[in-house]
């Protein structure tokens, strides 16, 4: 600011004394410009230099008055109106700035001064607020004005209407009102008595009225005091906090607010916005008698569970009303610490309580069992939640949590049905479960079950197009079973059954396609080969996805393909579009839900892999249908795809879903085949994909290091729930050499190894530590030692804490050591 000040005044210097003048009154500093000015007067007397002279003092003035600063406004503009030609600009705001001044003789000799036209037609803002000032009280005005102007005449209206309205009298106030004209001064206060005179339910129009009050009106102010004395809750508060002071204590007083209620609404208006939790809980204990005791109670604490820091304060001011609310509030604080373990004890007390008076309490006990389902990995979870049924049996929620957890996080088909099954006894109209229950009959090839399922669904909803897409896919597999059983008889019946349902046209072809297949076995081999190449070339605009069908359905029926191949459009060195490819991906997932095996599906991929390696050099520039692609061939289990596919697409950019894909394509989706580098990128990619709030990616990435691991959930590096009966590790060399690290030391540590591998890739990580601890030691030992995963962790660990220059107390060979004593020793191949 300095240099820019010097610069300035630099540039003025070589400025003559008109060019400086004129500089700084460009640039609004008035004050400057002024004094030049004056200087450039004592040497001519120009007309111009005298205009400049005079705005600048006028200009000065609005500046003084904008800052509260009357009687020196009042100053400045005395000095503007020497030196201005006539007419005289702010004449109305030189008066109002005496009175606000307290310069009342000035003031009234100007209004004497004033005739009525000048008053009502040349300063109608002035006559608004020596309205207003009217209706303040300041009654000494009212012989300064002319005796026959309109502000004058009104005002006896506007008087007869205030008596009216202090008296409580609402008909004699409007009667006062109604001569006032549309242009009188008073026309914003007519407004507001509108409003305040409203009653019954014309009393939601009053905000509406309000709102056309200007804001340049000087009954503005008193219009947000008025909408604020109607609001209550933290509209309240918010209306309360753009009034002044006295406002606010006005409108207090007329909602007979006590001492204290005051106060606390002062303190509410100074937070200015939303308090965090700690000041909110603060604030609520230093009021709890304006409050209510029970009511502070309560929301301290519930609060405690965002304020664990309040616990002390909490027990100082209020007693505990009993042993389940000590408890209860242990719970909340141990969750809200992320301390599971704890949580749940304290939450098992509670239920221990609670069993005492059965089964008045069952309810609160189902609920604290799902709670901690909640916070708790897939395998307690299903037993908690599993328990809560005894409890309170008629939540669907948990049921459908329960199959949830058999079925995608750990698949357990005899549970899945055992919970399928007690659910449709609880539930028997559900159609989430009748749809759950119709695809697991389909999937057990049970088709007069899913059938059965199907039709009670399309009882329930006849419109439900899952019910028909099912109850026809029951129909398509019988009549392919009685097809290959040779039961010709039956199949015209099964696909009749299935085109009867009011399904889309893409079903009713897929059943022509099926009869083209009856025909070409049971009757004219070469009419039912026309029959299935014209219903392909119906359905796809593209030779792939007909050779894809062509195969799996020949393939379920167990029929040869060469001669089908043969009749179908060529698919060498096609290149699929994009609704193409979604039509594919529709196919497959088409198959996938109706078949147990899918290498029918992975034979047909295979007959078309070249061009759908091809078709992938423009699919990488659509993430969507990209990812959807991949989806699909993860389901279908073909892996050489889908590593094709995302090698080329993390070359050309690097998404967590991606490396998630290409990963579980190397390792042919055996989690137990994954290395470390490979677990190491699963490990960043998890972090990325939760940073992004990927959930979806960052469910597949956990699953799959959970399955690598062989474990229930995967728990080393992420701040997970702890199995509440998992007993201590006896022997664990990673807690023997790390266990005294502080968690907060130990976390510190942890993402700097998450940001070495990140910048310096995980092989060359890897090969960077065995270097760097690895020369001048038994080449063999070491090399037995680092094919060990916990041995190669410990010294990640070592590396990255020297990297931070921590002093951890653990050396590399006191890690060698470590493992030599414990670890068996293997040898090399060949030696």
């Amino acid at each position: 600011m300095k240099k820019i000040i010097q610069k300035i005044s630099a540039g003025l210097s070589e400025l003559s004394l008109p060019e400086k003048a004129q500089a700084h009154y460009a640039a609004g500093r008035y004050k400057e410009a002024g004094d030049l000015f004056k200087e450039l007067l004592k040497q001519s007397a120009d007309a111009e230099t005298k205009r400049c002279l005079a705005d600048c003092y006028l200009q000065r003035a609005w500046g003084m008055a904008a800052k509260a600063m009357f009687k020196e406004a009042c100053v400045l503009w005395e000095n503007y109106a020497a030196n201005a030609q006539p007419p005289l600009q702010a004449q109305d705001a030189y008066l109002l700035w005496l009175l606000a001044g307290k310069n009342e003789r000035k003031a009234y000799a100007i209004l004497d001064g004033l005739n009525a036209r000048q008053l009502d037609e040349e300063f109608p803002v002035l006559s608004a607020y020596l309205g207003m000032l009217l209706v303040s009280g300041d009654t000494e005005l009212l012989p300064h004005l002319p005796e026959d102007s309109a502000l004058r005449k009104h005002w006896e209206w506007v008087s007869a209407a205030l008596a009216a309205y202090r008296n409580g009298e609402r008909e004699p106030c409007e009667q006062a009102l109604k001569p006032l004209p549309f242009r009188s001064a008073f026309r914003d206060l007519r407004t507001v008595l509108k409003a305040q005179l409203l009653e019954g339910s014309d009393i939601e129009q009053a905000p509406a009225l309000l709102a056309k009050i200007p804001d340049e009106s000087p009954y503005q102010p008193l219009a947000k005091a008025c909408l604020a004395y109607r609001q209550s809750g933290a509209d309240f508060v918010a209306s309360l906090s753009s009034l002044e002071h006295n406002q606010r204590r006005i409108v207090a007083q007329a909602k007979s607010l006590n001492a204290r209620q005051s106060q606390l609404l002062e303190a509410l208006v100074k937070l200015n916005g939303q308090p965090d939790t700690k000041t909110r809980f603060n604030l609520v204990l230093q009021y709890r008698d304006v409050f209510g005791n029970d009511a502070a109670q309560v929301y301290c604490l519930g609060a405690l569970a965002e304020y664990p820091g309040g616990e002390k304060d909490y027990f100082k001011h209020f007693a505990s009303k009993d042993p389940f609310e000590e408890n209860r509030l242990q719970a909340l604080l141990h969750e809200q610490a992320e301390n599971a373990y704890d949580a749940g004890f304290f939450w098992q007390r509670c239920i221990d309580i609670l069993k005492q008076d059965r089964p008045a309490n069952d309810r609160k006990i189902a609920l604290i069992l799902r709670r901690m389902a909640d916070k708790t990995y897939s395998g307690e979870a299903a037993a908690m939640l599993a328990d809560s049924l005894e409890y309170d049996p008629d939540d669907r929620q948990s049921y459908l949590k329960l199959l949830t957890v058999y079925q995608e996080q750990r698949p357990n088909a005899a549970q899945y049905e055992h919970w399928l099954e007690r659910g449709l006894q609880r539930f028997p109209a559900d159609t989430d479960l009748l749809v759950r229950a119709a695809k697991s009959a389909a999937a057990r090839k049970a088709f007069k079950k899913a059938a059965a399922y199907a039709k009670a669904l399309l009882q329930i909803d006849p419109v439900n197009t899952l019910a028909k897409q099912l109850l026809f896919a029951n129909h398509m597999a019988h009549a392919r079973r009685l097809l290959k059983a040779e039961k010709f008889h039956l199949v015209e019946k099964e696909i009749q059954a299935a085109e009867q349902l009011t399904i889309d046209k893409s079903l009713r072809r897929q059943a022509e396609l099926l009869r083209g297949f009856y025909l070409w076995q049971a009757e004219d081999k070469a009419q039912g080969l026309q029959r299935i190449a014209d219903t392909l070339a119906s359905l796809y605009d593209d030779p792939v996805n007909m050779h894809v069908q062509a195969q799996i359905e020949a393939g379920l029926l167990e029929l040869p393909t060469q001669g089908l191949s043969r009749a179908l459009p060529a698919f060498k060195d096609y290149l699929l579009s994009a609704p193409q490819l979604q039509r594919l991906i529709g196919l497959l997932n088409y198959y996938d839900e109706q078949l147990d095996d899918n290498s029918l599906v992975l034979k047909a991929l295979d007959k078309v892999k070249a061009p759908l390696k091809k078709s992938v050099e423009w699919l990488l520039d659509h993430e969507a249908l990209l990812l959807a692609w991949c989806e699909a061939l993860e389901k279908v289990g073909h892996f050489e795809l889908l590593k094709h596919c995302a090698k080329m697409a993390q070359a050309r950019r690097h998404t967590p879903a991606l490396m998630y894909y290409r990963t579980l394509a190397e390792c042919q989706g055996d989690a137990s085949h994954l290395d470390l580098m490979s677990l190491y990128r699963l490990e960043i990619g998890l972090a990325d994909a939760r940073a992004d709030n990927d959930n979806r990616t960052a469910g597949l990435i956990a699953r799959l290091l959970e399955r690598a691991r062989g474990v229930p959930e995967y728990l080393p590096m992420q701040d997970e729930a702890d199995d509440f009966d998992q007993p201590p590790l006896s022997d664990d060399p990673i807690e023997d050499l790390f266990g005294h690290i502080p968690d907060a030391v130990f976390k510190r540590i942890e993402k700097k190894i998450e940001e070495l591998v990140r910048k310096r890739g995980p092989e060359q990580f890897v090969a960077q530590i065995m270097r760097q601890y690895g020369n001048g030691r038994d080449e063999q030992n070491l090399a037995i030692l680092f094919m060990n995963q916990d041995f190669l962790w410990c010294v990640t660990v070592c590396a990255a804490a020297e990297e931070l220059k921590l002093e951890i107390g653990v050396g590399f060979d006191d890690i060698v050591a470590r493992f030599n004593h414990d670890s068996p020793q293997y040898s090399l191949p060949f030696n």
